[in-house]
């Protein structure tokens, strides 16, 4: 009702008469003891505590739907539609290398991936298994650790012909490329010959995105901060070397989450083994 916008939207969605709805609702709240929805002229709204009962909701009805996908696949091979979250630069990787391989083990899988930097994926029904980047706390999830990675300091090699860094506090004189969404300047933490240094570091251009911040490090744009896992080929091809080797971010682990007995039904066990398999490989073995 609160998602749609009023009662009579509701009721018509549902099939049912608006006084049915609305003592079903009623019913609810005297249940709980406490008050679901806030009524104005004009709109309906969930109280903080509808908020979370309507999150708790949407899980139970994912491990329904769990159950019915168990009982629809006792029979049936590895098909059907695997949904996965992940951060745009993590979930490129993934899906670059993983999802190739899934598709020639089990071709009828099809397979989608659902990208950003926020953590409500598994909020969604709709979200089978996502990949998390950092602290992890969800007692409603399983959670499996990956491995980790660590982000790199690294620049185009013009770049740092013009601009001498030979320590971490050349950093906060040099221009930097800004992973955030509101302000060209931040603080980079850093760890190396056995300290910890926080450095404030700016620039003229700040994205929330690491792959233009990729794109822009190569174009001898300043000094960025990326994941290792993003940057082997520019590497490689000396597109970029590495800024102050000696120094890395703290290790960033990596969890394959997904709702318990989601390894009971065929295509998402497969997916989930699959990944524990190869996914580590692309993650780093210093971290």
């Amino acid at each position: 009702m609160a998602r749609l916008g009023g009662i009579s939207v509701a009721a018509e969605r549902l099939g049912m008469a608006k006084s049915g709805v609305s003592r079903h609702v009623a019913q609810l709240e005297t249940h709980f003891g406490v008050r679901l929805l806030e009524r104005s002229a004009r709109t309906v709204r969930l109280t903080p505590f509808g908020e979370k009962l309507q999150d708790r909701i949407a899980s139970i009805l994912a491990e329904v739907d769990l159950l019915d996908d168990i009982a629809r696949e006792e029979s049936a091979g590895v098909t059907g539609r695997v949904s996965i979250a992940a951060t745009p630069e993590f979930g490129g990787v993934v899906a670059s290398t993983l999802f190739p391989m899934i598709g020639a083990l089990h071709p009828e899988l099809k397979l989608v991936m659902r990208t950003g930097y926020a953590f409500e994926d598994m909020q969604d029904p709709g979200t089978d298994i996502a990949f998390r980047v950092g602290t992890f706390k969800d007692d409603r999830l399983i959670a499996r650790q990956l491995g980790a990675f660590r982000a790199w300091l690294v620049a185009s090699p013009r770049f740092l012909r013009a601009h001498a860094v030979a320590a971490p506090e050349d950093l906060s004189r040099t221009p930097c490329l800004i992973f955030r969404g509101d302000w060209s300047a931040t603080t980079w933490t850093l760890y190396g010959k056995g300290k910890q240094y926080a450095v404030d570091v700016a620039g003229s251009i700040a994205v929330q995105n690491f792959t233009i911040l990729l794109d822009l490090a190569v174009a001898g744009q300043g000094i960025a901060f990326l994941p290792e896992f993003m940057i082997s080929d520019a590497l490689k091809t000396g597109a970029l070397v590495r800024c102050l080797p000696d120094y890395t971010s703290r290790p960033f682990p990596v969890f394959l989450t997904y709702r318990p007995g989601a390894r009971r039904i065929a295509r998402l066990g497969t997916v989930i083994d699959l990944a524990e398999q190869h996914v580590p490989g692309l993650l780093s073995k210093q971290a």
